[in-house]
């Protein structure tokens, strides 16, 4: 497959419907739910279902463009994908993956945004396209083509009391007026649309018709829109997000989640609206090894959203999905910004928020040459005059910031998916792993009585209850042994549902220093029954767990 494309909501279709046709036993397609178009939102299940069913394995959640323009997670959710299913036989680990695991992948969770954002006369929104908070459009600027040319600028205007002016180091771009400047030309900055309601004087940037956020729907401290701009009407009051809060309630064997977002080339974890302090700490010491490691995998940093992405210093956002997956149920959850243009050009170690509000212009001129050099195409449109059927005389240009600042240039997609499909792939090899240690069946007379043994292992790096978090909230059931018995056989000693507790991983044990290194089997869980029944019967073992997968077994009495 081609990576360094993006994919129509047709486009999408048509690959996922190749993929369920050339590997029948390793993906399913269907449909999560629907859009407020009424458009299905297509649902990948990958997994090898010859040796087990989805709900019988561990899982990991991935879902992209929830955000409309934010269209590169789809094609690094394909790409994880694609990645697994051509792999399977041939790599390791993809086969060990799509064996003992499962993935569910949503690549678009709002085809209807999406839609928009990838026409060919596009229209750029936050999230979905039902109009909140009210049915018509607010008076002022509205972002849209009023040109016509499939592009959405910005517009510029001459104003003795702008506050931007030609750049004093590239005639291209704009830079900011000093704050003791005054001799000069100096320009107000719009996007390129058209006015609501205009009254020949005001100018005002308008809040969007459709005004929804949809990461902001979740119910973690909801906030009403008042309070938390997008956040809808109620929690899961949109369609795409309640199709998604259902699902992840009703499959409790997720343990990790990925949301992919663009931008800025950072990984973010919970919490939005509390200190790491707050936080259970051998899940902020989990958080952080995770992270580490995507660093290494991806070079993108791992913050919490509270600590080094808020928007405002004295100020949070609230109803985030990672932060509900997190808190609610548990789940190792991560929103992955893609792309770091700035970063790219060679600005590193910055304050990915403070950044775009102070920093020296010298860095504006070295991103704009760096997309030259690396980029291909038209990064910066050149000025030009336009008249605007309200404003009259004025020039559009700047950024094409849709393939430029929020998504990668075309040719560097497929970079970026390698890199977030390697880490997406080191996260479900943390996932916790049941498997049996023992199973022994001895005879112990002749008259028919026998001893089954089996000892329970977890041989993943996460718990079987995924988190401390996890454990708080009783999120996840305590690892179980059901027998299965015919009616010939009857049970001497034991339970025939037995209670084995919770089993720990390596995340348990995260020190490095061997000097006071100890690793006690507290992975491991034992029973044993003894049963009487005739030689040849057989006996069926059922280990059950919530979120480290379940294993079937049957034994012949001898």
């Amino acid at each position: 497959m081609e990576f360094n494309r993006y994919f129509k909501n047709e486009e999408l279709d048509a690959v996922a419907g190749d993929w369920a046709q050339s590997y029948p036993r390793l993906v399913e397609v269907s449909e999560l739910g629907k859009s407020h178009e009424g458009k299905a939102i297509p649902l990948l299940t990958l997994t090898n279902r010859e040796n087990g069913a989805p709900a019988d394995k561990p899982a990991v959640w991935i879902d992209a463009n929830i955000h409309a323009t934010e269209v590169a997670g789809t094609t690094v959710a394909l790409h994880i994908a694609h990645t697994l299913l051509s792999g399977y036989d041939s790599d390791a680990r993809c086969t060990r993956l799509l064996d003992a695991a499962v993935f569910y992948i949503v690549p678009r969770l709002n085809p209807d945004g999406a839609a928009w954002a990838l026409a060919g006369a596009p229209r750029y929104i936050r999230s979905g396209t039902r109009p909140f908070p009210y049915s018509e459009p607010a008076a002022g600027l509205h972002e849209e083509d009023i040109d016509g040319d499939g592009r959405i600028l910005q517009m510029r205007i001459p104003d003795p009391n702008g506050d931007w002016k030609v750049s004093s180091l590239e005639s291209r771009l704009m830079e900011k007026r000093g704050p003791d400047e005054q001799e000069g030309t100096f320009y107000r900055l719009l996007p390129e649309g058209r006015l609501e309601d205009y009254d020949g004087v005001s100018i005002k940037v308008a809040r969007p018709l459709q005004g929804l956020d949809f990461n902001r729907n979740f119910p973690f401290e909801w906030q009403p829109d008042s309070t938390q701009a997008g956040a809808g009407p109620f929690p899961t009051s949109e369609q795409e997000i309640r199709a998604a809060v259902e699902f992840i309630s009703r499959h409790n064997n997720i343990n990790v989640a990925l949301s992919y977002h663009t931008q800025s080339g950072v990984i973010l974890r919970p919490f939005s609206t509390r200190p790491d302090e707050k936080m259970e700490t051998n899940d902020l010491w989990v958080f952080e090894l995770m992270g580490e490691r995507g660093k290494e995998l991806t070079d993108y940093p791992c913050l919490s959203v509270y600590h080094g992405f808020r928007y405002h210093p004295k100020k949070v956002t609230s109803g985030a999905f990672d932060d509900w997956v997190y808190d609610h149920l548990g789940i190792f959850s991560f929103t992955i910004e893609l792309w770091d243009l700035p970063g790219r050009a060679g600005i590193k170690d910055r304050d990915f928020i403070e950044w775009f509000r102070k920093h020296p212009h010298e860095e504006d001129v070295m991103i704009l040459n760096w997309l030259e050099e690396n980029g291909g195409g038209e990064p910066y449109v050149a000025w030009y005059p336009f008249e605007h059927p309200q404003l009259g005389a004025v020039e559009i240009g700047g950024y094409d910031q849709m393939y430029t600042w929020r998504n990668p240039p075309p040719s560097l997609l497929a970079e970026e998916s390698e890199a977030n499909t390697a880490y997406a792939l080191a996260l479900a090899d943390m996932l916790p792993r049941l498997s049996l240690h023992t199973l022994e069946v001895e005879r112990l007379s002749e008259s028919g009585d026998y001893r089954i043994r089996v000892v329970v292992e977890n041989g993943g790096f996460l718990p079987t209850y995924t988190s401390e978090q996890g454990q708080s909230r009783k999120a996840a059931r305590p690892v179980r042994v059901e027998l299965d018995l015919p009616e010939t056989v009857r049970l001497v000693s034991g339970q025939d549902k037995t209670e084995l507790g919770q089993l720990q991983g390596r995340s348990s044990r995260l020190a490095v220093s061997e000097l006071y290194a100890a690793s006690p089997t507290d992975n491991r869980a034992w029973t044993e029954w003894v049963l009487r029944g005739a030689s040849g019967q057989e006996v069926g073992i059922h280990v059950l767990s919530d979120r480290a997968g379940s294993v079937h077994e049957t034994v012949t009495l001898p």
